[in-house]
């Protein structure tokens, strides 16, 4: 094996702007004739930034051209490229490859072809060209063409594309135009088509805007067959480091406009349907807008705008994972100033109840004014001091129009035996108030007043094990609680016309306690402090009632990766019945590092105690699945609820679905049961995600059955 070092002097051998280069060749043999070198047998040159192997190369030592033939490899930074011929230049890095392909790393961009050329690193030309982002052989997707034509900085064009699943060609576009620029670049994205038991055939060619270097805009003409002309659009900025945003809009003409029978009456389904969402995030001014036309927008159309599940609520109380269309939209802005002492907030909230048509009684707060001033100590005292100051709008379009204040002080006195007692005793002073301003025969009065205290103190500790096996430890972490709220005046008789505050909004129902709470935490910790199993007993008990609330028993095990378990139990005593259980649920995943998974959980809830019939909250259910990845990128999903007091399957869910390094096909079909006599309804859907281009096809069919 030769090897030869090639020195470029500048100003010695080389023009004075020729800089100095080295260029380290390695070969079976090795001669110089002239200018040129010429190197055969398992070739390999290395320099600053170059890396060439080939069977058979020449370097012209002044013009720094290289020429390679066999077996041809180069890298250079930011990628590498293969071919049969080549040509680079060391100096102009131009370069031209003969049946040769090009990778770049950063994308990843991997382009095919009989001949891809580059002039310097701007211009790009080839024919019979192939473009992918896949790595497989052969690639899930391309793109190829009859010629390229790719200036940096400019716009490329193609000619004869053809869209390629795996070798097979799925459409063809005679001429395309395209921006190769460092920076965005406005024009057509690439088209969506999907199909919907509810919409139609769906078709939607995106344009895309630039309107600055940190706003943008999408506008989205879609036609859906059974529906019509749907326009979204989305306006995307970023103010700072902190503060971005955007807004989204649908708007839609329906076709299926006009009238229905609702419970004997005729209503009118409106002809114009629109869909509004916009949120800012960081910073003091924040909001999250959340708007429809009216109530069956989201369940009839469904939006066009993210991920479905986005507008789906989540039961995650007793570990199922349902998923319920909302049952309101809610809008939000908050104005936030804060500092080491004090914080205030200013905020409007709108609710839009998506179970009926209109919002008449559905309560908004417009405006909520909020002031709190942090746990300050007294001077001279080891007391802090808090307040805290709330004035809100209450309106509801036909039913109310009130304005609620709340106003507390609190004093507290946190002392620390470190490590071995906390205690901290606190005395808070409440008052609240509520003036109707309008429709007031809804009450007996206009003006309601209340006076409430609140006296509590909390005692807890930590208590260590020794370090046994495995420098494991046991942690325990008793505590026991007194909290006494009451009211001046009244008899807290809700009978009594007398002493009704108006509970207009979730936190308002107050009732007297008088409650000491008792619980016990216990960890086993590894070494590191994370917690391999947990159990934790805790149970009231009311001075008023006179008697003890239920217990309640939590455990978690989480001791290795693949294994986790968690069960929840609240017993206590009932008649006949010394110590039944109220209520459980549990939950036991397993999984491997492959993400194959195995889930299962239950629940159940006691009904009332002598009803022969159920009660409407009594439950006994049970929930399982598996996910199980299979060979090739292929995986597979089941999933289903069974309800032992319906004695039917409540939801199931079976899906299977294929994911590689550039595209996702998901398909899937879920039965959702009947409800009163509305027949079962399944649906079948199937979503395929390509990289650079998102969500390409989506369908979606509904039956019913007896359909």
């Amino acid at each position: 094996m030769h090897r030869f070092l090639i020195l470029f002097l500048a100003g010695v051998f080389l023009p004075a702007h020729i800089l100095a280069q080295v260029l380290d060749v390695e070969a079976e043999k090795v001669v110089r004739r002239g200018d040129r070198i010429e190197a055969s047998g398992r070739v390999v040159v290395r320099g600053e930034g170059i890396l060439l192997r080939a069977n058979y190369v020449v370097f012209d030592t002044v013009t720094e051209d290289l020429w390679a033939a066999g077996d041809c490899h180069l890298e250079e930074e930011g990628g590498e490229m293969d071919a049969h011929i080549l040509y680079y230049n060391n100096r102009r890095k131009d370069l031209r490859l003969e049946q040769g392909t090009v990778f770049v790393y950063a994308d990843p961009i991997v382009i095919s072809g009989r001949t891809i050329v580059r002039y310097g690193e701007d211009v790009y030309e080839g024919e019979d060209i192939t473009y992918t982002p896949c790595l497989g052989r052969p690639p899930d997707w391309s793109i190829a063409a009859g010629t390229l034509n790719a200036p940096l900085e400019g716009y490329g064009s193609v000619y004869n594309a053809r869209f390629r699943v795996r070798n097979i060609p799925i459409l063809y576009v005679p001429y395309l135009l395209f921006p190769l620029k460092l920076e965005r670049q406005s024009g057509l994205l690439f088209p969506g088509f999907g199909h919907s038991t509810d919409t139609g055939y769906r078709t939607e060619i995106p344009l895309y805007i630039v309107l600055g270097r940190s706003m943008d805009a999408t506008i989205t003409p879609t036609h859906l067959s059974d529906r019509g002309l749907l326009w979204a659009g989305e306006f995307r900025y970023r103010l700072d480091e902190e503060r971005e945003g955007f807004i989204y809009g649908e708007s839609l003409f329906d076709k299926r406009g006009g009238e229905v029978m609702q419970g004997g009456v005729e209503a009118t389904i409106p002809d114009h349907r629109w869909l509004l969402k916009a949120r800012q995030t960081g910073g003091s001014l924040t909001w999250d807008i959340n708007l429809v036309s009216h109530a069956d927008y989201l369940r009839d159309i469904g939006p066009f705008y993210g991920d479905e599940q986005e507008w789906k609520d989540s039961a995650t109380t007793a570990g199922f994972e349902d998923d319920d269309d909302l049952e309101e939209l809610v809008s939000r802005v908050q104005w936030n100033i804060s500092n080491r002492k004090f914080s205030a907030n200013l905020s409007g909230q709108w609710k839009q109840d998506l179970t009926v048509e209109d919002n008449d009684r559905t309560l908004q707060e417009l405006p909520r004014l909020r002031a709190r001033m942090r746990p300050q100590k007294i001077s001279h005292t080891p007391v802090l001091l808090t307040s805290d100051l709330t004035t809100v709008r209450v309106y509801s379009r036909d039913w109310i129009e009130a304005v609620k204040n709340n106003g507390e002080i609190e004093l507290s006195w946190p002392i620390s035996l470190y490590p071995y007692l906390t205690v901290l005793p606190s005395f808070a002073e409440i008052y609240r108030d509520t003036f109707i301003t309008d429709h007031r025969e809804v009450f007996e009065d206009d003006t309601f007043r209340e006076h409430w205290q609140e006296r509590s103190i909390l005692l807890t500790t930590a208590l260590y094990s020794e370090r046994f096996a495995g420098g494991l430890y046991h942690q325990a972490v008793p505590s026991v609680s007194w909290v006494y709220l009451s009211r001046y005046g009244g008899n807290y008789d809700r009978n009594d016309p007398q002493d009704i505050f108006p509970d207009l909004l979730g936190n308002d129902d107050w009732e007297k306690e008088f409650d000491m709470n008792l619980s016990l935490e216990n960890y086993l910790r590894n070494p590191s402090g994370r917690s391999l199993a947990e159990l934790t007993v805790s149970r009231s008990y009311s001075y008023i009632d006179d008697d003890w609330k239920f217990f309640e028993a939590r455990a978690r095990l989480n001791p290795v990766s693949w294994f986790s378990a968690e069960h929840t139990n609240r017993f206590g005593r009932e008649p006949f019945r010394p110590y039944a259980t109220h209520e459980h649920w549990s939950r036991l995943t397993l999984r491997d590092a492959r993400g194959d998974e195995l889930y299962a959980a239950e629940e159940y809830v006691r009904p009332a105690v002598n009803d022969r019939e159920r009660s409407g909250d009594a439950t006994k259910s049970a929930y399982a699945g598996v996910n199980a990845k299979l060979i090739g990128g292929f995986s597979a999903r089941y999933e289903i609820e069974y309800d032992f007091l319906d004695r039917r399957y409540e939801h199931s869910r079976q899906g299977l679905s294929y994911a590689s390094q550039c595209w996702s096909v998901d398909l899937y079909r879920e039965v959702e049961p009947s409800e009163g006599e509305r027949p079962r309804e399944t649906t079948i859907s199937l979503l395929v995600n390509l990289l650079g281009f998102g969500q390409i096809l989506s369908a979606e069919q509904e039956f019913e059955a007896g359909r």
